[in-house]
């Protein structure tokens, strides 16, 4: 099925011209003057082989000094328009490529987890940075090609019937041929161009798991077959660009030899009027040196069909990404509260995850009164996680409803939800920057003692007085100078500077080394104090001293106590303690 560059996306391609429309109209004003100036050049030389032609004497030397300074400014004139319409052109292009990265790239911070689920990062860069890189040409050059091209064959076809309409019938009988050979062209280029994006996009996407993954790649020796799997990439994006070469190569030819062809229909044609006495020689002249003209819009019409396969294709790939609709959106009129208590309430809640039918949980009902604290337990891929996943909002419930403070979460505004949600996950996120950078992220007004106060909270701040540039050192990309630990920790200090009033810790500590895991725990019971809190729990070692332990079963809840009423029931939460041997009471 072919993709189309629908009315709607076209509507979307305008709007974006909208904000430079000054820079817009002079940059077609420059373009039509240039484009007539050229028209104007074969006319005047036509003239001055007529007037040579008619005889030498000193009117004509006269009048042959008129008519050059006539093309000398005709020249100067063309290069001041090209220059002008050259630099404001690309320049209002390149703000315009600019303001849809911008768009894009929030669109991508709205789309759900599922979609980033099913989305590699490197195949989503793909499209905002290959894929548009082609727009400040299209953007430029486009418009700017189809005026010029119009006014050039439109003008040579006025003036050249006022001269001869039989010799211009004769020679604008191709263009028919170069318009059907164009639309037909059009087709094919797109679909290979389409493949090869979507090609390069698959190419980069495995290129950032891999690079991504480096350690384990090394560690397993794999270094071999992953340069394999990433030739069968790299090889079939090379066909499809080679599928596209290939026919922009036969393309480029037909197109680039109708110059020759109209030149040669010219002279035979105007010969034998010549011939005929039908037609002067001065009017074969300034048709030859109109045809040569009509060669420029025709290679203008060239790199335009490029830049508009080029250009539309990747837009097109744009589009796609950017008419995806969030599952997860905030309705039209939100609910804003002015101050979180922190009561969260399951009720009868059931989920699937996109694309699946079977139901991860289901009837799951629980609350948690501001300033409480409640683990989840259960056996690995129970939907302990899913749990943390829909009380923060990454995923709508698919059964129920998920209250804050009596309000369900879908009648939320983002901001009063994300405010007051702190998480921290197994995998943590830090950023190549600075300590200082990395720790502001909970808050980005927060001064640099806030920032230092929060560290020591976390129990980060002594770690980081021995490092050499202190709280300003680069941590590199992913934390990977820092331990598993220190970036746990670094996370921590974030969400004391953040102070929300709702805690998620989702397997905070399972992958730290046991000493590592003792220092998270002090930090994370800091945290905790005087807040709601959904311990998602992996060492069970770690949920003793909460409110209240939940155990998952059979998609919902089948146990429910502190930890020494579990283990007195003698069922399921005290079978996991005896399997991770964490029996005691």
């Amino acid at each position: 099925m072919r993709t189309q560059f629908t009315g709607k996306r076209l509507k979307k391609f305008i709007s974006y011209y909208k904000p430079h429309r000054r820079i817009f109209a002079m940059d077609m004003t420059f373009a039509a003057v240039s484009a007539v100036a050229v028209l104007l050049f074969p006319l005047v030389s036509g003239e001055i082989t007529e007037l040579v032609m008619d005889g030498w004497n000193a009117e004509t030397v006269r009048t042959l000094g008129w008519y050059m300074l006539l093309l000398a400014g005709l020249a100067g004139l063309r290069m001041v328009s090209n220059v002008i319409y050259a630099y404001f052109g690309h320049a209002m292009g390149a703000k315009m490529e600019e303001t849809m990265r911008d768009e894009l790239f929030a669109h991508y911070e709205k789309l759900s987890f599922g979609f980033h689920a099913k989305h590699d990062v490197g195949q989503l860069m793909t499209v905002l940075s290959n894929d548009l890189s082609g727009m400040t040409e299209l953007f430029h050059h486009g418009p700017e090609d189809l005026l010029m091209t119009v006014i050039k064959f439109g003008g040579a076809f006025v003036i050249l019937m006022a001269i001869d309409p039989r010799l211009t019938l004769i020679m604008f009988a191709l263009l028919p041929v170069m318009a059907v050979i164009s639309v037909w062209n059009d087709r094919k280029m797109e679909r290979a161009l389409l493949r090869s994006k979507s090609d390069r996009a698959e190419m980069n996407g495995h290129l950032e798991d891999v690079l991504s993954g480096i350690r384990t790649v090394k560690a397993f020796g794999a270094e071999k077959a992953e340069a394999g799997r990433f030739h069968d990439y790299n090889h079939r994006y090379t066909d499809s660009q080679c599928r596209f070469y290939k026919i922009e190569a036969i393309f480029y030819e037909v197109m680039g030899s109708f110059p020759q062809i109209l030149t040669m229909l010219t002279i035979c044609a105007g010969g034998v009027l010549i011939g005929l006495g039908r037609m002067e020689i001065p009017v074969l002249v300034t048709f030859l040196l109109y045809v040569g003209t009509l060669a420029e819009p025709i290679q203008t019409m060239l790199n335009f069909m490029r830049l508009y396969e080029e250009g539309k294709s990747g837009f097109i790939r744009y589009m796609e990404m950017l008419e995806v609709t969030p599952s997860v959106a905030e309705p039209e009129k939100a609910v804003s509260l002015s101050e979180v208590r922190g009561e969260i309430r399951f009720e009868d809640v059931s989920f699937h995850y996109p694309d699946a039918r079977e139901n991860v949980l289901e009837h799951l009902t629980f609350s948690l009164a501001s300033g409480e604290s409640v683990a989840f337990a259960g056996a690995s891929g129970i939907g302990k996680t899913t749990v943390s996943m829909l009380a923060a909002r990454f995923y709508d419930v698919t059964g129920g409803k998920i209250t804050l403070d009596g309000v369900d979460l879908r009648q939320l505004s983002n901001r009063t939800l994300r405010e007051n949600i702190g998480i921290v996950q197994q995998e943590v996120t830090i950023f190549n920057g600075t300590i200082r950078d990395n720790i502001r992220y909970g808050r980005p007004d927060a001064t640099d003692r806030e920032i230092e106060q929060a560290a020591v909270q976390a129990g980060i701040d002594g770690y980081i007085r021995t490092l050499p540039m202190g709280y300003d050192t680069t941590v590199g990309t992913k934390g990977i100078t820092l331990s598993g630990g220190q970036r746990q920790r670094i996370s921590i200090a974030r969400l004391f500077l953040k102070d929300p009033k709702i805690l998620i810790l989702d397997e905070a500590t399972s992958a730290l080394d046991y000493e590592s895991e003792q220092l998270v725990q002090r930090s994370l019971e800091k945290l905790m104090r005087g807040r709601t809190t959904i311990i998602i729990a992996h060492r069970l070692s770690t949920i003793r001293n909460v409110d209240r332990i939940y155990v998952l079963g059979g998609k919902s809840i089948v146990e429910s106590g502190s930890h020494a009423q579990l283990l007195a029931m003698g069922g399921e939460y005290a079978h996991l303690c005896e399997l991770s041997g964490y029996a005691e009471t």
